[in-house]
């Protein structure tokens, strides 16, 4: 496996939970939580990118590496860019940090996903076959998959549509990437596609530009914390020891 820079993007605020990734969850940060899980995965060196002194401060408390980037960065993506762009891994992982009780597995496999030809890799969860409310739901994505795992097309609707009662694997995707260095360079230099904007996913961007993206297909469900009741929920998920 080459050499794989992790980089946690942590802006400070936040539109629906505004200061999440330092709230607490069993008396550690959101942040820790993250770090922590990169840092049990021994793919390499981790560093949190932020735009905060707070979150700067609490990163060297519990011993990690910060680095200040801008506030008016557009998206985790350039925040990743920026952190790492003078740095010498051939592969960085973009671990966006909204799921503290991650796997370090599920890390390590999107990392492994990353095969030759292919410039970004990522990873889903199976969805159900049936309706669900998951499927239905526009705040999950969905994404579409070749047979050799290749990532063709992301939704916010429930895709791939059943037509006469046909079946066809549905994926959920998780916030992940993996980006050989030059192709992380390249998204960020390119503008927000029309695909993108219209869907509000920035990993449609990547596809448009006709880079090859590959999905590794793991088994956990992390909780996602985007709002004050999913930190519960996580909580939660702790008291009954599913993590």
């Amino acid at each position: 496996m080459s050499a794989v820079l992790t980089v946690i993007p942590a802006r400070l605020g936040s539109t629906r939970f505004p200061g999440k990734v330092l709230a607490r969850l069993r008396g550690r940060t959101m942040v820790e939580w993250c770090w922590r899980a990169a840092t049990a995965a021994r793919l390499g060196p981790v560093l949190v990118a932020t735009d905060a002194e707070a979150v700067a401060d609490e990163v060297r408390r519990f011993g990690g590496t910060a680095v200040m980037t801008p506030a008016s960065c557009p998206s985790g993506s350039d925040r990743v860019w920026l952190a790492a762009r003078g740095r010498r891994e051939p592969v960085i992982l973009n671990y966006q940090g909204d799921m503290p009780l991650l796997k370090p597995a599920t890390l390590k496999a999107t990392v492994k996903a990353l095969r030759p030809g292919v410039d970004i890799a990522t990873a889903v969860i199976p969805l159900p076959d049936a309706p669900s409310r998951r499927a239905d739901d526009a705040n999950v994505v969905k994404a579409v998959l070749a047979g050799d795992g290749r990532c063709l097309y992301f939704s916010r609707a429930p895709v791939p549509f059943p037509r006469d009662a046909a079946k066809a694997r549905r994926w959920e995707h998780l916030g992940l990437y993996a980006y050989r260095r030059g192709a992380l360079k390249r998204f960020v230099s390119l503008p927000p596609s029309p695909l993108e904007k219209s869907e509000k996913l920035e990993q449609l961007r990547a596809l448009e530009d006709g880079m090859t993206m590959r999905a590794a297909v793991v088994s956990e469900r992390p909780v996602a914390v985007d709002t004050p009741a999913d930190l519960r929920r996580a909580e939660n998920s702790l008291r009954r020891g599913k993590q």
